[in-house]
């Protein structure tokens, strides 16, 4: 039958002369493959649509017996390559569809997921955005629609509200756990908690602000980008210790050696 939906494309394989096969996260199936026939003959209409990171409404051929389902039509709703070159949007961009790729499984659908997805590529493509804060504002959403949320209005060991105790007494430290997700205030003899990150006082407080707002007011938050990076990092840690996704050290690597390049 045919279906209509919309996806983010993750990954495109040529297949055969002028044919490939896709990888899209869409919002009414989840993560599946479709091929495209013909999809690579310029003179077709599917030509030059699914690239990497283009966000697309399709209509494809679902068939309970088929692992690939093919794509009649489809139109381009955001293209991030469209835009104007910027490494930290394209170098963010691909860091966001590498961890979608490994933590979700095939046909595991979450709309919600898929709307924030939807966001952050939509918040990327628009001009002077803190990347930085755009992707910790996603892997906010995304271990929440995983759901494995991390404890951070209260301690997660011993539920005292972390806020007051920052107020009555400013020199706390704080530590992210993995297990149980959230975070710990210092005990009492000021020690680190085995296994326990810690976290800038703006770091936490930028976790706190980005729960709260919506994609189209991060712009408006003054994020520094090493509390930006810092919230990040954990909450990557956090997915990977939750899920089977390993973090692509390598990937990451080559990213900041391309970020470190001077521009013309």
């Amino acid at each position: 039958m045919l279906a209509k939906t919309r996806g983010l494309v993750l990954k495109e394989i040529k297949y055969r002369d002028t044919s490939a096969i896709c990888s899209l996260y869409t919002r009414d199936f989840g993560r599946i493959s479709v091929i495209l026939k013909g999809g690579r003959n310029p003179k077709n209409r599917l030509s030059g649509l699914f690239i990497t990171g283009n966000l697309l409404e399709v209509v494809l051929y679902r068939t309970g017996n088929r692992s690939l389902s093919p794509v009649r039509e489809a139109r381009i709703v955001i293209s991030p390559m469209a835009s104007e070159p910027d490494l930290d949007r394209f170098s963010t961009l691909y860091r966001i569809i590498d961890i979608v790729r490994n933590t979700t499984g095939n046909e595991e659908k979450s709309p919600r997921l898929f709307d924030a997805l939807s966001r952050t590529v939509e918040t990327l493509c628009k001009p002077r955005q803190n990347t930085d804060a755009v992707l910790a504002w996603f892997f906010m959403r995304l271990v929440s629609s995983m759901g494995f949320e991390p404890s951070i209005k209260q301690c997660v060991l011993t539920g005292k509200p972390v806020m007051a105790t920052l107020e009555a007494e400013p020199e706390t430290r704080l530590y992210f756990l993995d297990d149980p997700g959230g975070v710990m205030l210092q005990n009492p003899a000021g020690q680190a908690p085995p296994g326990g990150k810690p976290i800038p006082v703006g770091a936490y407080l930028l976790m706190r602000a980005l729960r709260k707002i919506d994609a189209e007011a991060i712009d408006s938050l003054e994020a520094g980008r090493n509390d930006c990076q810092r919230v990040c990092d954990i909450l990557q840690h956090y997915c990977s210790f939750h899920s089977e996704y390993n973090i692509p050290g390598k990937n990451r690597k080559v990213i900041n050696q391309i970020l470190s390049l001077p521009q013309r």
